[in-house]
């Protein structure tokens, strides 16, 4: 293991401004240890993103919400100028659409009929979704309407009410054959997934499963007909250093990178004292970045994000 304050000592020794085993902060050293953050940030980002991995897990709960609307119904494109659905306990709806749609809502806990414009969507499908005023579990009856050609697709009338974001709307999920996870959003430091190192777990199997699609870099999109448990693996962004970072802090890297990264360091912040030896750090980085590259694929200290969706 290697803290904060080992790769500030060992860069401090590569510009010959420490000789002992602790850290002086003095008129020597203070511009040195005041630049070291943002030199660690940058060797940390080319030693995880090319050399290095870090790689952690996700824990995902991938559970689709009952809908109320028969799958071969929902899913179908609809002609929406005229058409309604009649369910019974309906708690909130999710739907994509494309023109100018009426949503007029009856039955549940509404005293009257309740009804909305949604906004208009020409030429794509634009996704509208919400909980309904229906604690009761009442029969509800959801029709929409138009006035000029549009369409409606994925329909659900899920059987649960889902929480409120920070803004008030609520997080009714998506419905349709298939199911997309934002991986950014589940994973702040994620980079991109690691190679086809996605398992899944249903109660009777546990195992690797190429059974999903990706959607550029940080989309993963799994079948909404196979729920279960999905641990996702995926290299991660290192955690970044800045001025706070206490000394006893362990970097999430191995034996390897640690010793390279003093090196990026200081060929970062001796450039003016004597490129010579600033560039002379900078070849031996490079070199055994290289090497690391040829060598590993991943590496790092696993860390746990559960999410349940």
């Amino acid at each position: 293991m290697y803290t904060w304050e080992d790769i500030k000592l060992a860069t401090l020794q590569k510009m010959f401004a420490a000789d002992g085993s602790e850290i002086v902060n003095d008129e020597s050293t203070k511009d040195y240890l005041a630049g070291m953050p943002y030199a660690a940030n940058e060797g940390l980002l080319r030693l995880a993103t090319a050399g290095k991995f870090i790689t952690k897990p996700i824990s995902l709960n991938h559970m689709p919400a009952k809908n109320l609307i028969p799958e071969q119904t929902a899913q179908a494109l609809t002609d929406a100028r005229d058409v309604s659905f009649t369910v019974d306990g309906g708690q909130s709806i999710y739907l994509q659409y494309t023109g100018y749609i009426t949503v007029t809502v009856t039955g549940g806990d509404y005293a009257e009929p309740y009804t909305a414009d949604l906004p208009d969507s020409w030429g794509k499908y634009s996704e509208n979704s919400g909980n309904l005023n229906n604690y009761s579990k009442s029969p509800i009856t959801v029709h929409f309407s138009s006035e000029y050609p549009a369409t409606i697709k994925n329909i659900a009338i899920y059987d649960t009410r889902f929480p409120d974001d920070e803004e008030g709307n609520a997080l009714v999920p998506e419905y349709g054959k298939y199911i997309k996870y934002d991986l950014k959003k589940l994973a702040p430091d994620f980079y991109n997934l690691f190679g086809n190192s996605i398992c899944y777990e249903n109660g009777n199997q546990y195992l690797n499963t190429t059974d999903y699609y990706r959607e550029n870099d940080h989309l993963l999109v799994l079948p909404a007909n196979m729920p279960g448990m999905y641990t996702i693996y995926y290299h991660a962004y290192p955690t970044q250093i800045t001025i706070e970072t206490e000394d006893d802090y362990v970097l999430p890297i191995d034996p390897d990178v640690a010793v390279l990264l003093p090196l990026y360091m200081a060929a970062e912040l001796y450039k003016d004292d004597d490129n010579g030896i600033a560039t002379t750090y900078r070849n031996e980085f490079e070199v055994g970045l290289e090497a690391l590259v040829n060598t590993s694929h991943y590496s790092g200290k696993e860390a746990f994000v559960s999410e349940w969706v």
